[in-house]
């Protein structure tokens, strides 16, 4: 079944694919009204993994597999100045999430609002990397992120600025991305040690300010972020605080792409006695173990990517990419997290392969439950070590 899935997708990339109306591939579906007043898309993603991973007790170790990753659903359209966008996911062991499902009015050419589960603006968007791997900033909630509430946008001369409210977090069994959580209400909660951890964030407010600076050849962005947030803990029934702040730029030109950002993050909860005011519990909807966080830290990532342009078939470029993030942690004794992912993104529309090759240290995923305190204490087996992991993820979109 691997090999005849693998075959389906690799003959994409040297055959014409079929072409819903609208010129998208196949089952796209695509309309338009004759005035151009109302429109509606669906299209979405099918992909797998193939995975090698060295470190003792991974599934991914002897042999590496190729499993299914997600199926992706994504619906967007517009009637006169309203319009909605949403993405729904259905990800390997039977976790589904939403990545953002939001209603929105064009107040006019540079302002609009959106309702309902809209990303939170931070950072580097719409991704903080090139490759297909997510960096440290993602693992701390800065990536790919959203909530239940609203968000205001203008656009205009080479500025945007974004304000949003969210009174609550996304749900924790509808998270895409991972965001701090109540143990009691978290999937995939392992280690019963983290069962003290009830705190949730409420009424967060994210403002994001970039400019964009075009000319020469070049198009760059420069901007800074600033999120706020009440951190309620169902415990005490008492609020602690939340707050980051963050600056990125981007760099473009030509076949160039560089993109960095610093966020620096604090955490100052109301815990009971007894639980340590050091860690933040975080996770989403159980794809991966919930996990520990430093309370107070800064997080950096440096990211380059070059294009080449090439004609093999069914390939029209190649994307090769290096990304490397840090975080450092306030505590003396807490070792720092690392990862660097180097690999190659090719482009043979409708499909699309990543080939990442990642090297980590101190972080949860690469390490699994022999690094389990590794954005912590790092006191746990394998701290401190180093850990490699390949995975070719391997899609069709349509």
């Amino acid at each position: 079944m691997r090999k005849q899935f693998l075959a389906l997708l690799l003959s994409a990339c040297t055959a014409a694919p079929a072409l819903a109306e609208g010129g998208k591939p196949f089952p796209h579906i695509g309309w338009r009204s004759a005035d151009n007043s109302a429109g509606l898309d669906i299209g979405g993603a099918l992909r797998a993994n193939y995975r090698y991973e060295d470190w003792k007790g991974s599934n991914y170790r002897d042999p590496p597999h190729l499993r299914f990753d997600t199926f992706r659903i994504d619906s967007s359209g517009f009637y006169n100045n309203y319009f909605f966008d949403a993405g729904f996911w259905f990800q390997d062991h039977h976790k589904y999430a939403i990545d953002r499902a939001y209603v929105g009015y064009h107040l006019d050419e540079n302002n609009s609002v959106q309702l309902g589960i809209p990303g939170k603006p931070f950072g580097l968007e719409p991704y903080p990397q090139f490759g297909w791997s997510y960096g440290i900033p993602f693992y701390l909630g800065f990536g790919v992120n959203a909530g239940s509430g609203i968000n205001y946008q203008y656009h205009d001369n080479n500025w945007s600025l974004d304000v949003a409210y969210f009174p609550w977090m996304e749900p924790e069994n509808l998270r895409y991305a991972p965001d701090v959580g109540d143990y009691d209400r978290l999937k995939n909660t392992i280690y019963p040690s983290q069962h003290q951890q009830r705190n949730e964030k409420r009424d967060q407010v994210n403002v994001r300010l970039a400019r964009e600076f075009r000319g020469g050849g070049w198009n760059n962005e420069l901007g800074g972020s600033l999120a706020l947030a009440r951190l309620h803990n169902r415990e005490t029934d008492d609020d602690g605080t939340f707050w980051a702040a963050g600056l990125h730029g981007t760099l473009h030109n030509g076949p160039w792409q560089l993109s960095s950002q610093v966020i620096r993050y604090q955490y100052d909860p109301k815990n009971p006695p007894g639980v340590s005011d050091d860690t933040i519990l975080m996770g989403g909807n159980g794809l991966t173990p919930a996990y520990l966080i430093p309370a107070k830290a800064t997080t950096a990532s440096l990211n380059v990517a070059r294009d080449v342009d090439v004609k093999w078939g069914g390939v029209s470029k190649l994307r090769f990419y290096n990304d490397y993030s840090v975080l450092w942690k306030d505590k003396s004794d807490w070792s720092d997290s690392q990862m660097n992912t180097v690999g190659v993104q090719v482009f043979a529309l409708p499909v699309m392969f990543w080939v990442d090759f990642s090297w980590a240290k101190n972080v949860n995923p690469w390490g699994g439950a022999l690094n389990s305190t590794g954005w912590t204490s790092t006191q746990s087996e394998g701290s401190g070590k180093w850990y490699f992991r390949t995975n070719v993820n391997i899609g069709y979109y349509f």
